[in-house]
């Protein structure tokens, strides 16, 4: 199974087979991590079909993602930097509407996730945005925030911004490394090409919106 070339229809039949069983996650978690190298294309077809799958079966959901962190992180961090992006909200979604088996399995999996500092030190931005104590944090996001620029220190003179974990300038990144993907289409990734270059005009624009009121711009 392992050497199955990827396909993303093959790849949503099988989440939308997924149940609690030990065999169901592990069997589909082996075969993601042998595709780690599509981690963003895995990553985006889970939050897809989370969203739209039963609510009794987002646990199910949750408890894949676990296994595929916990067992891909050897091999490297693609699967890490790509559940980061959609993992916070998902969590706030069963925490907030599952029933009491789904907030346990929230807990639980962010405690783990937490004490192993799976996601390094963003563990607890992690269990701060699922108990909603920082629900503005750039966190939440999730790739559609409207300003990605977050200021994080102002002073006389300057200010410090952050850039938002899945905003614009994760954007440009993810559309050239289009290019750098197996069998990419040219046309397809010239387009990319392009939305990135107007996300960078943007990413000007707000900075100079910035400077204009007469305070200096520090990138972090």
């Amino acid at each position: 199974m392992n050497n199955d070339a990827f396909d993303g229809q093959i790849l949503a039949e099988k989440l939308s087979k997924l149940n609690n069983s030990q065999q169901s996650i592990e069997s589909l978690s082996r075969w993601c991590i042998s595709h780690r190298k599509k981690a963003r294309q895995i990553v985006e077809t889970w939050d897809r079909l989370f969203n739209s799958s039963q609510r009794e079966q987002r646990v199910s959901f949750l408890y894949l993602a676990n296994d595929i962190l916990q067992n891909s992180r050897r091999k490297g961090s693609e699967f890490v930097n790509e559940f980061w992006k959609v993992l916070p909200a998902s969590l706030r979604l069963v925490y907030e509407n599952g029933d009491e088996l789904g907030k346990k399995a929230v807990t639980r999996l962010v405690g783990i996730w937490e004490e192993r500092k799976v996601f390094g030190s963003r563990g607890q931005s992690l269990k701060d945005v699922m108990l909603s104590q920082n629900p503005s944090s750039a966190l939440l996001s999730n790739g559609k925030s409207s300003n990605p620029i977050k200021i994080v220190k102002r002073d006389a003179h300057s200010v410090r911004i952050k850039l938002a974990v899945g905003g614009l300038p994760e954007k440009i990144l993810t559309a050239f490394q289009s290019v750098l993907d197996e069998n990419v289409n040219e046309e397809s990734a010239l387009s990319k090409c392009h939305t990135a270059v107007s996300h960078v005009s943007k990413i000007v624009e707000d900075i100079e919106n910035a400077s204009s009121q007469g305070i200096g711009v520090l990138l972090v």
